[in-house]
Protein backbone atom coordinates (compact mmCIF):
# COMPACT_ATOMS: atom_id res chain seq x y z
CA UNK A 1 0.00 0.00 0.00
CA UNK A 2 1.29 3.59 -0.97
CA UNK A 3 1.37 6.08 1.57
CA UNK A 4 -0.14 8.94 -0.89
CA UNK A 5 -3.76 10.00 0.13
CA UNK A 6 -5.87 9.02 -2.33
CA UNK A 7 -7.38 11.59 -5.07
CA UNK A 8 -10.88 10.29 -4.82
CA UNK A 9 -12.82 9.19 -1.87
CA UNK A 10 -13.72 5.85 -1.32
CA UNK A 11 -17.44 4.85 -1.83
CA UNK A 12 -17.09 3.45 1.75
CA UNK A 13 -15.78 7.13 3.28
CA UNK A 14 -18.14 8.51 0.99
CA UNK A 15 -21.31 6.55 2.08
CA UNK A 16 -20.03 7.15 5.48
CA UNK A 17 -19.82 11.23 4.83
CA UNK A 18 -23.38 11.49 3.11
CA UNK A 19 -24.54 9.37 6.01
CA UNK A 20 -23.42 11.91 8.80
CA UNK A 21 -24.61 15.03 7.13
CA UNK A 22 -28.54 13.57 7.30
CA UNK A 23 -28.15 12.82 10.85
CA UNK A 24 -28.88 15.15 13.28
CA UNK A 25 -26.38 16.55 15.88
CA UNK A 26 -29.15 17.94 18.56
CA UNK A 27 -28.18 15.01 21.08
CA UNK A 28 -24.01 15.38 20.56
CA UNK A 29 -23.87 18.42 23.19
CA UNK A 30 -26.10 15.90 26.11
CA UNK A 31 -24.43 14.71 28.93
CA UNK A 32 -21.94 11.97 28.30
CA UNK A 33 -23.73 8.68 28.78
CA UNK A 34 -22.58 5.29 30.24
CA UNK A 35 -20.67 3.48 27.24
CA UNK A 36 -20.53 -0.15 26.25
CA UNK A 37 -18.19 0.03 23.22
CA UNK A 38 -14.26 0.82 23.24
CA UNK A 39 -12.25 0.62 19.93
CA UNK A 40 -8.60 -1.00 20.03
CA UNK A 41 -5.83 -0.06 17.88
CA UNK A 42 -3.46 -1.89 16.18
CA UNK A 43 0.51 -0.57 15.02
CA UNK A 44 3.91 -2.49 14.05
CA UNK A 45 6.24 -0.27 12.96
CA UNK A 46 6.79 3.77 13.67
CA UNK A 47 9.07 4.80 10.99
CA UNK A 48 9.28 6.09 7.54
CA UNK A 49 11.46 3.60 6.49
CA UNK A 50 9.61 0.50 6.44
CA UNK A 51 7.46 -1.57 4.97
CA UNK A 52 4.26 1.09 4.45
CA UNK A 53 1.91 -1.45 4.49
CA UNK A 54 2.76 -1.73 8.29
CA UNK A 55 4.09 1.19 9.21
CA UNK A 56 2.84 4.45 10.35
CA UNK A 57 5.00 8.16 10.62
CA UNK A 58 6.26 9.25 13.78
CA UNK A 59 4.32 12.03 13.14
CA UNK A 60 1.49 10.66 11.81
CA UNK A 61 1.43 8.79 15.42
CA UNK A 62 1.36 12.08 16.96
CA UNK A 63 -1.35 13.34 15.26
CA UNK A 64 -3.56 10.38 16.53
CA UNK A 65 -2.24 10.39 19.65
CA UNK A 66 -2.71 14.11 19.97
CA UNK A 67 -6.48 13.43 18.47
CA UNK A 68 -7.27 11.22 21.54
CA UNK A 69 -6.37 13.61 23.86
CA UNK A 70 -8.19 16.35 22.30
CA UNK A 71 -11.05 14.50 22.07
CA UNK A 72 -11.72 13.62 25.84
CA UNK A 73 -10.47 9.86 24.99
CA UNK A 74 -9.96 7.58 28.05
CA UNK A 75 -6.80 5.55 26.77
CA UNK A 76 -6.77 2.25 29.31
CA UNK A 77 -4.58 -0.79 29.76
CA UNK A 78 -6.22 -3.78 27.42
CA UNK A 79 -6.07 -5.74 30.62
CA UNK A 80 -8.51 -2.95 31.71
CA UNK A 81 -10.83 -3.05 28.67
CA UNK A 82 -11.25 -6.32 28.85
CA UNK A 83 -12.48 -7.36 32.21
CA UNK A 84 -14.67 -3.62 32.00
CA UNK A 85 -16.59 -5.68 28.52
CA UNK A 86 -16.31 -8.75 29.84
CA UNK A 87 -17.74 -7.97 33.37
CA UNK A 88 -20.47 -5.62 31.53
CA UNK A 89 -18.90 -2.59 33.71
CA UNK A 90 -19.48 0.87 33.18
CA UNK A 91 -17.50 2.88 31.18
CA UNK A 92 -16.39 6.02 29.64
CA UNK A 93 -18.18 7.38 26.77
CA UNK A 94 -14.83 6.97 24.28
CA UNK A 95 -11.85 3.84 25.25
CA UNK A 96 -9.05 3.44 23.71
CA UNK A 97 -6.60 0.49 23.95
CA UNK A 98 -3.18 1.27 22.01
CA UNK A 99 -1.29 -2.08 20.85
CA UNK A 100 1.80 -2.93 18.88
CA UNK A 101 2.70 -6.36 17.40
CA UNK A 102 6.05 -8.35 16.95
CA UNK A 103 8.53 -6.42 18.47
CA UNK A 104 9.75 -4.25 16.25
CA UNK A 105 12.96 -2.10 17.46
CA UNK A 106 10.93 1.33 16.56
CA UNK A 107 8.38 0.31 18.79
CA UNK A 108 10.73 0.94 21.33
CA UNK A 109 12.95 4.15 20.14
CA UNK A 110 10.11 5.90 18.64
CA UNK A 111 6.39 4.55 19.34
CA UNK A 112 6.97 4.05 23.23
CA UNK A 113 8.28 7.57 24.16
CA UNK A 114 5.39 9.26 22.58
CA UNK A 115 3.57 7.10 24.13
CA UNK A 116 4.78 7.94 27.54
CA UNK A 117 4.82 11.74 26.85
CA UNK A 118 1.00 11.34 26.26
CA UNK A 119 1.09 9.08 29.72
CA UNK A 120 -0.65 6.86 27.77
CA UNK A 121 -0.58 2.71 28.25
CA UNK A 122 0.61 0.28 25.81
CA UNK A 123 0.32 -3.57 25.31
CA UNK A 124 3.20 -5.15 23.27
CA UNK A 125 2.62 -8.29 21.76
CA UNK A 126 5.76 -10.34 21.72
CA UNK A 127 6.84 -13.15 18.44
CA UNK A 128 9.50 -14.74 20.87
CA UNK A 129 12.01 -16.42 18.50
CA UNK A 130 13.03 -13.49 16.94
CA UNK A 131 13.84 -11.76 20.57
CA UNK A 132 15.73 -15.19 21.87
CA UNK A 133 17.40 -15.28 18.06
CA UNK A 134 18.21 -11.27 18.71
CA UNK A 135 17.39 -10.78 15.28
CA UNK A 136 18.14 -7.60 13.54
CA UNK A 137 15.17 -5.30 13.91
CA UNK A 138 13.36 -6.86 16.78
CA UNK A 139 13.65 -5.44 20.52
CA UNK A 140 15.52 -7.69 22.88
CA UNK A 141 14.58 -9.30 26.10
CA UNK A 142 16.62 -6.35 28.51
CA UNK A 143 14.73 -3.94 26.40
CA UNK A 144 11.21 -5.75 26.85
CA UNK A 145 11.77 -6.37 30.47
CA UNK A 146 12.47 -1.85 30.86
CA UNK A 147 8.93 -1.78 29.21
CA UNK A 148 7.50 -4.12 31.59
CA UNK A 149 8.88 -2.47 34.61
CA UNK A 150 7.81 0.69 33.36
CA UNK A 151 4.06 -0.60 33.02
CA UNK A 152 3.80 -2.12 29.38
CA UNK A 153 1.41 -5.09 29.29
CA UNK A 154 3.20 -7.65 27.69
CA UNK A 155 1.46 -10.26 25.56
CA UNK A 156 1.62 -13.52 23.64
CA UNK A 157 2.12 -13.45 19.40
CA UNK A 158 2.97 -16.92 19.56
CA UNK A 159 6.47 -18.07 19.21
CA UNK A 160 7.23 -18.60 15.38
CA UNK A 161 4.60 -15.93 14.51
CA UNK A 162 2.91 -18.86 12.25
CA UNK A 163 -0.45 -18.74 9.94
CA UNK A 164 -2.16 -20.63 12.67
CA UNK A 165 -5.10 -22.17 9.97
CA UNK A 166 -2.27 -24.32 7.84
CA UNK A 167 -1.10 -27.50 8.62
CA UNK A 168 1.88 -28.30 7.94
CA UNK A 169 3.16 -30.69 5.28
CA UNK A 170 1.64 -34.45 6.42
CA UNK A 171 0.49 -32.74 9.67
CA UNK A 172 -3.49 -34.09 10.83
CA UNK A 173 -5.77 -31.29 12.20
CA UNK A 174 -5.55 -32.55 15.91
CA UNK A 175 -1.39 -32.81 15.34
CA UNK A 176 -1.61 -28.65 14.16
CA UNK A 177 -3.85 -28.00 17.18
CA UNK A 178 -1.48 -29.97 19.54
CA UNK A 179 1.47 -28.07 17.71
CA UNK A 180 -0.23 -24.32 18.25
CA UNK A 181 -1.47 -25.29 21.64
CA UNK A 182 2.33 -26.02 22.52
CA UNK A 183 3.23 -23.38 20.99
CA UNK A 184 1.17 -21.07 22.81
CA UNK A 185 2.19 -22.36 25.98
CA UNK A 186 5.35 -21.76 25.79
CA UNK A 187 5.40 -18.50 24.32
CA UNK A 188 3.12 -17.33 27.69
CA UNK A 189 5.98 -19.03 29.60
CA UNK A 190 8.63 -17.56 27.97
CA UNK A 191 7.10 -13.88 28.40
CA UNK A 192 6.20 -14.87 32.04
CA UNK A 193 9.84 -15.91 32.90
CA UNK A 194 11.55 -13.25 31.22
CA UNK A 195 9.18 -10.29 32.54
CA UNK A 196 7.14 -11.60 35.29
CA UNK A 197 3.79 -11.12 33.69
CA UNK A 198 1.40 -13.85 32.28
CA UNK A 199 -2.22 -11.90 31.05
CA UNK A 200 -3.13 -14.87 29.32
CA UNK A 201 -3.84 -12.26 25.83
CA UNK A 202 -2.65 -13.60 22.45
CA UNK A 203 -2.56 -11.89 19.28
CA UNK A 204 -3.24 -14.08 16.50
CA UNK A 205 -0.25 -13.75 13.87
CA UNK A 206 -1.47 -12.12 10.32
CA UNK A 207 -5.17 -12.42 12.19
CA UNK A 208 -5.66 -15.90 11.47
CA UNK A 209 -7.94 -18.46 13.41
CA UNK A 210 -10.54 -21.06 12.82
CA UNK A 211 -13.24 -22.52 14.49
CA UNK A 212 -10.79 -25.18 16.16
CA UNK A 213 -8.43 -22.36 17.27
CA UNK A 214 -11.38 -20.62 18.73
CA UNK A 215 -12.42 -23.17 20.81
CA UNK A 216 -8.82 -24.06 21.97
CA UNK A 217 -8.36 -20.55 22.99
CA UNK A 218 -11.31 -20.61 24.92
CA UNK A 219 -10.25 -23.95 26.53
CA UNK A 220 -7.15 -22.38 28.11
CA UNK A 221 -8.70 -19.35 28.80
CA UNK A 222 -6.98 -16.71 27.14
CA UNK A 223 -8.34 -13.84 25.52
CA UNK A 224 -7.46 -13.17 21.58
CA UNK A 225 -7.04 -10.38 19.57
CA UNK A 226 -7.41 -10.56 15.55
CA UNK A 227 -6.75 -7.95 12.91
CA UNK A 228 -10.19 -6.97 11.10
CA UNK A 229 -11.18 -3.36 12.28
CA UNK A 230 -14.48 -3.00 14.16
CA UNK A 231 -15.18 -1.48 17.64
CA UNK A 232 -15.72 -4.00 21.07
CA UNK A 233 -18.38 -4.40 23.37
CA UNK A 234 -20.12 -6.61 25.85
CA UNK A 235 -21.37 -8.79 23.40
CA UNK A 236 -17.98 -9.27 21.49
CA UNK A 237 -16.24 -12.47 20.62
CA UNK A 238 -13.85 -12.32 23.45
CA UNK A 239 -11.89 -15.18 21.49
CA UNK A 240 -11.11 -12.81 18.38
CA UNK A 241 -11.84 -9.03 19.44
CA UNK A 242 -11.13 -6.64 16.36
CA UNK A 243 -8.58 -4.24 16.19
CA UNK A 244 -8.50 -0.77 14.02
CA UNK A 245 -4.95 -1.08 11.67
CA UNK A 246 -4.23 2.90 12.22
CA UNK A 247 -0.77 2.74 9.33
CA UNK A 248 -0.65 3.20 5.73
CA UNK A 249 -3.67 4.74 4.27
CA UNK A 250 -5.77 4.40 7.41
CA UNK A 251 -2.92 6.53 9.44
CA UNK A 252 -4.61 10.29 8.74
CA UNK A 253 -6.93 11.26 11.06
CA UNK A 254 -9.55 11.79 8.54
CA UNK A 255 -10.26 8.01 8.45
CA UNK A 256 -8.58 7.05 11.96
CA UNK A 257 -10.59 9.64 13.77
CA UNK A 258 -14.17 8.00 12.18
CA UNK A 259 -12.44 4.88 13.24
CA UNK A 260 -11.51 5.83 16.55
CA UNK A 261 -14.97 6.83 17.33
CA UNK A 262 -16.90 4.06 16.08
CA UNK A 263 -19.19 1.92 18.43
CA UNK A 264 -19.82 -1.70 18.58
CA UNK A 265 -23.14 -3.63 17.04
CA UNK A 266 -24.41 -6.24 18.76
CA UNK A 267 -24.25 -9.55 16.82
CA UNK A 268 -27.19 -11.33 17.49
CA UNK A 269 -26.62 -13.81 14.67
CA UNK A 270 -23.61 -14.73 11.97
CA UNK A 271 -23.50 -17.85 9.65
CA UNK A 272 -20.77 -19.04 9.22
CA UNK A 273 -18.71 -18.13 12.00
CA UNK A 274 -15.55 -19.27 10.58
CA UNK A 275 -13.54 -17.33 8.59
CA UNK A 276 -12.21 -20.12 7.00
CA UNK A 277 -13.60 -20.25 2.99
CA UNK A 278 -12.85 -21.37 -0.49
CA UNK A 279 -14.58 -18.68 -1.53
CA UNK A 280 -13.54 -15.61 -2.99
CA UNK A 281 -16.70 -13.90 -2.71
CA UNK A 282 -18.68 -16.05 -0.01
CA UNK A 283 -22.04 -15.37 1.19
CA UNK A 284 -22.74 -14.36 4.68
CA UNK A 285 -25.77 -13.63 6.91
CA UNK A 286 -26.09 -11.76 9.95
CA UNK A 287 -28.52 -9.86 12.32
CA UNK A 288 -27.38 -6.76 14.22
CA UNK A 289 -28.74 -4.80 16.67
CA UNK A 290 -28.10 -0.79 17.72
CA UNK A 291 -29.65 2.48 18.14
CA UNK A 292 -29.40 2.89 14.18
CA UNK A 293 -31.56 3.86 11.52
CA UNK A 294 -32.02 0.60 9.11
CA UNK A 295 -32.23 2.50 6.27
CA UNK A 296 -28.76 3.63 6.73
CA UNK A 297 -27.10 0.47 6.98
CA UNK A 298 -24.67 0.19 4.82
CA UNK A 299 -21.91 -3.37 3.76
CA UNK A 300 -19.24 -3.24 1.27
CA UNK A 301 -16.76 -5.40 0.16
CA UNK A 302 -13.47 -3.85 -1.57
CA UNK A 303 -15.19 -0.20 -0.87
CA UNK A 304 -17.64 -1.36 -2.97
CA UNK A 305 -21.93 -1.51 -1.79
CA UNK A 306 -23.44 -5.04 -0.81
CA UNK A 307 -26.90 -5.58 -1.64
CA UNK A 308 -28.63 -6.68 1.77
CA UNK A 309 -31.02 -9.65 0.96
CA UNK A 310 -33.55 -9.00 3.75
CA UNK A 311 -34.56 -12.12 5.83
CA UNK A 312 -36.04 -10.15 8.33
CA UNK A 313 -35.96 -6.07 7.67
CA UNK A 314 -37.31 -5.41 11.36
CA UNK A 315 -35.39 -7.62 13.16
CA UNK A 316 -31.82 -6.54 11.10
CA UNK A 317 -31.88 -10.28 9.63
CA UNK A 318 -29.87 -9.90 5.92
CA UNK A 319 -27.66 -11.95 3.56
CA UNK A 320 -24.75 -10.23 1.57
CA UNK A 321 -22.68 -11.50 -0.63
CA UNK A 322 -20.28 -9.73 -3.29
CA UNK A 323 -21.55 -9.49 -6.97
CA UNK A 324 -20.26 -11.23 -9.34
CA UNK A 325 -16.86 -9.34 -10.47
CA UNK A 326 -16.41 -8.15 -7.28
CA UNK A 327 -14.47 -11.79 -6.10
CA UNK A 328 -11.07 -11.24 -3.52
CA UNK A 329 -8.09 -13.12 -5.03
CA UNK A 330 -5.99 -12.24 -1.35
CA UNK A 331 -5.65 -14.09 1.26
CA UNK A 332 -7.26 -12.30 3.82
CA UNK A 333 -10.33 -9.65 3.31
CA UNK A 334 -13.23 -8.86 4.94
CA UNK A 335 -16.67 -7.57 4.46
CA UNK A 336 -17.62 -3.91 6.34
CA UNK A 337 -21.14 -3.38 7.52
CA UNK A 338 -21.64 0.55 9.12
CA UNK A 339 -24.15 2.67 10.62
CA UNK A 340 -24.91 6.09 11.92
CA UNK A 341 -26.17 6.02 15.48
CA UNK A 342 -28.98 8.08 16.32
CA UNK A 343 -28.49 11.26 16.61
CA UNK A 344 -24.80 10.92 16.71
CA UNK A 345 -22.09 11.87 14.16
CA UNK A 346 -20.82 8.57 14.86
CA UNK A 347 -20.89 5.15 13.59
CA UNK A 348 -21.37 1.38 14.84
CA UNK A 349 -18.73 -0.44 12.76
CA UNK A 350 -18.39 -4.18 12.44
CA UNK A 351 -15.89 -6.11 10.08
CA UNK A 352 -17.06 -10.10 8.52
CA UNK A 353 -13.25 -11.68 8.21
CA UNK A 354 -12.33 -13.73 5.87
CA UNK A 355 -8.67 -15.85 4.99
CA UNK A 356 -8.91 -18.28 2.13
CA UNK A 357 -7.34 -21.81 2.51
CA UNK A 358 -6.45 -21.52 -0.90
CA UNK A 359 -5.35 -17.85 -2.28
CA UNK A 360 -4.41 -16.75 -5.32
CA UNK A 361 -1.34 -15.08 -3.44
CA UNK A 362 -0.33 -16.19 -0.05
CA UNK A 363 1.17 -13.51 2.32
Amino acid sequence: MNSKKPSKISPLRNAIKLAACAVSLSTALASPAIAQHAVITIYHHVSDSTPRSTSLTAQELRTQLEYLRDNDFAVWPLDRVIEALKNQEPMPDKVAALTFDDAYESIYTTGWPMLKEFGYPMTLFVSTQPVDDEQSGYLTWPQIRKMADEGVIIANHMVYHPHMVDAQPGESDAGRLQRLREELLTAESRIEEQTGQSHKILAYPYGEYDLEILDMIESLGFTALAQNSGAVGYHSDFRALPRYPLAASFADIESASTKLNSLAFEVRHIDPVSPVTDSRRPAVTMQLAGDFNVSQLGCYANGQPMELEWLDREAVHFRIQPAEGQEFAMRRFNYICTAPKRGTNRYYWFSKFWTRSTPDNAD
